[in-house]
């Protein structure tokens, strides 16, 4: 005797009998091919997109990092220039580790003369003090191009008066 899948409608559904005559439901179970694939591309750009921003984030943690050492290698020089009991004008250069470069210039900064009639009893104001202006700059190179990080402070160097 042969076994033959018979089709029969129940319901609006057709519905095969098995070879041993269990009832399938043509309708149940499964997704199709076409549902996978969409599920897989989905699934493909959201892990292509979270690996995007993981990548994302350790670039600008990279380069945070550069710029706080950056930071770290300019209040150390400037510490330096402030530590100095006399600065001459001009300007000081050097190289770092990591690829760091680092210049420093100083200058004295003039006051008007229109303002030294606020103390009559001196010559000239800049006789007992030298304002400094210090500036000191590091570099280094990153894939975009050289990078910088600048301070900028005042100084102000006292001269005894002489009498």
């Amino acid at each position: 005797m042969s076994r033959v899948n018979r089709t029969h409608m129940l319901n609006g559904r057709h519905q095969t009998r098995g070879t041993r005559g269990e009832r399938l439901n043509s309708s149940a179970g499964g997704f199709t091919l076409l549902e996978v694939m969409v599920a897989l591309a989905i699934l493909g750009i959201g892990v292509v997109t979270v690996l995007e921003l993981f990548a994302g984030g350790l670039r600008l943690g990279v380069k945070a990092s550069r710029y706080t050492q950056a930071a770290i290698y300019a209040q150390n020089v400037m510490g330096r220039l402030f530590a100095q009991t006399a600065l001459d004008d001009g300007e000081e250069s050097g190289e770092l580790p990591g690829g760091y470069a680092w210049r420093a210039r100083i200058q004295e900064i003039h006051p008007d003369d229109d303002r030294s009639r606020l103390q009559p009893n001196r010559q000239n104001q800049t006789d007992l003090f030298h304002l400094k202006e210090l500036e000191v700059s590091v570099s280094w190179a990153e894939n975009s191009g050289e990078q910088s990080f600048v301070l900028h402070s005042l100084r102000m160097l006292t001269e005894q008066p002489t009498q």
